[in-house]
């Protein structure tokens, strides 16, 4: 059976123990708040450049599409460039 002053330093360092600690509790409180706002920036910013991504890559079907008829109308000119003139242009 605990005598009563070990009961009474028990609750005395259990007081000043709780009492230290909460400082560093609403610390951490707060550094979790901070966190949550920080991870929705970053889904928001992952969101952007995702969409960002794929228009870079609609862009880029885009130009390979349109390079290909450009392709296709520089050969229909030079042929017509052969059958008008006899000579492609350079």
């Amino acid at each position: 059976m605990p005598t009563l002053t070990s009961q009474i330093i028990r609750e005395l360092v259990k007081e000043e123990i709780g009492s230290a600690l909460k400082p560093l509790e609403q610390k951490i409180d707060s550094l979790e708040q901070r966190f949550d706002g920080l991870e929705q920036k970053v889904d928001t910013v992952i969101t952007q450049l995702t969409d960002i991504a794929g228009q870079f890559k609609k862009f880029d079907e885009e130009q390979t599409v349109l390079s290909g008829q450009m392709s296709n109308r520089t050969d229909r000119i030079e042929k017509l460039e052969v059958a008008a003139f006899g000579v492609a242009a350079a």
